[in-house]
C-alpha cells in the first residue's frame, strides 16, 4: 500500500511540474500513465503470488509455509 501512495505522489509531481515547466507538452501526463501501468502490473503479480500460494498450500498463513525460506 505504501508503494502505491509513493507512486501517486510521483504522479502528482509529474503532472504539476509538467504544467509549470512546459504547459503545452504532455510529458508529465505520459509519465504518469506509464507509472500507473507499472503499478497495475505490480498489483497483478502480487495477486498471482497470493493465489498460487493459496492453491498450493490450501491457505495463506505464512507461518505454515516453510519452503519459501530458502
Amino acid at each position: 500500500m505504501s508503494i502505491e501512495l509513493m507512486f501517486n505522489a510521483v504522479n502528482i509531481n509529474f503532472v504539476a511540474f509538467s504544467k509549470f515547466v512546459t504547459p503545452t507538452a504532455l510529458v508529465g501526463q505520459i509519465f504518469a500513465i506509464f507509472v500507473i501501468t507499472i503499478a497495475a502490473a505490480e498489483a497483478t503479480v502480487g495477486l498471482a503470488i497470493v493465489l498460487l500460494t493459496y492453491r498450493n498450500f490450501k491457505g495463506i498463513n505464512v507461518d505454515n509455509i516453510n519452503i519459501m525460506k530458502w
